[in-house]
């Protein structure tokens, strides 16, 4: 379609868009300061012809002036224009045209595409050639976008590993769906290298953020073998480290929480077979949501934590010389606008 439909078949607009977020955002009593709306965007795709692409592009420009005078409404609101294209001239020609309309937030959308593809997707943010001795092109959106002191937003890409590319590059914000879907859908537990336990020793010299933490598959920790303990009235398990050595444990808040917690749900796997005692909700085993929600919350934690080494990391290589035994550190200096 030419133009986006909701859910209920409507056509999407800038009226639809403002009173949408104006009833689900900006009338609640919740005490916003600064909310970020981004003007209506259609995506387009690399596949799409010349036709449609036009098409797509003309309902964004349509849109976007009369969004960015509704949002002038209420200045708690900054007005985010989203740029699509198929190719870097089609990206500029986009930020140019926000710019023009006086957006100070734009946001690079239909990212997701290039999540394992780093060496397109810097090269889209950034216009990075070498990932290994990265420079920020000034004719790249962000290169512009800094000279014009314009704010940048990713959608889409928010993996610790990418978290890491974007503090390098001082992306001013960035989102994605990686701590559910890891989480909750595809069942991993992170597990932070943090000195704490064994198998968790902090890397010496990592070079990528992976270093920093164990991805471990649910199905793969044995729930099944567990040994449980009947602790007030409540099933506890006693898990063991893995085949790698490596113990789970965790006292995040998160887990604190989890580990006294009712798992509720009738079809768990593991209330089947023990309907007379109910279990705790641990996040190192699937069954339910409470199971996989909490797994969510836990990898939020350990994403926090991750967050903190990578500014720790950087801070230490930007006062570094990067020579000698510091060289490693290379891996995480601040990357500047190429001169």
């Amino acid at each position: 379609s030419d133009t986006p439909l909701l859910d209920d078949g409507s056509l999407l607009n800038y009226k639809v868009a403002w009173e949408y977020y104006s009833n689900k955002h900006l009338t609640t009593k919740l005490p916003w300061h600064e909310v970020l709306l981004c003007s209506p965007d259609h995506i387009v795709m690399a596949d799409m012809s010349d036709r449609e692409v036009e098409k797509r592009f003309d309902f964004i420009q349509e849109n976007a002036g009369p969004f960015l005078e509704l949002s002038k409404q209420d200045s708690r609101v900054i007005a985010v224009g989203v740029i699509h294209g198929r190719t870097g001239e089609e990206r500029f020609k986009q930020y140019e045209m926000f710019k023009e309309l006086g957006y100070q937030y734009v946001a690079l959308g239909g990212m997701v595409p290039y999540s394992s593809k780093q060496d397109i997707a810097l090269r889209i943010v950034a216009g990075i050639e070498d990932r290994f001795n990265p420079q920020i092109k000034r004719d790249s959106i962000l290169g512009r976008s800094r000279e014009d002191g314009i704010k940048l937003h990713i959608f889409g890409l928010n993996s610790p590993e990418w978290c890491r590319w974007w503090y390098r590059l001082n992306i001013d914000s960035f989102d994605g769906s990686k701590l559910s879907t890891e989480g909750a859908a595809n069942g991993w537990y992170w597990v932070a290298k943090d000195n704490k336990y064994p198998g968790r020793d902090f890397p010496e010299k990592p070079a990528t953020v992976s270093e920093l933490y164990h991805r471990i598959p649910v199905k793969r920790m044995g729930a099944e073998s567990w040994t449980w303990n009947l602790q007030d009235g409540i099933l506890n398990p006693n898990v063991p480290q893995t085949e790698s050595g490596v113990n789970t444990s965790c006292d995040c808040s998160a887990c604190q929480y989890l580990q006294s917690a009712r798992c509720t749900s009738n079809r768990c796997w593991y209330w089947k077979l023990n309907p007379e005692n109910r279990h705790v909700c641990d996040p190192r085993m699937m069954g339910s949501t409470e199971h996989n929600m909490g797994r969510v919350a836990h990898n939020a934690h350990v994403y926090s934590w991750i967050i903190e080494q990578i500014v720790r990391l950087k801070k230490m290589a930007d006062e570094s010389n990067l020579e000698g035994k510091d060289k490693w550190l290379r891996h995480w200096t601040t990357i500047e606008v190429s001169r």
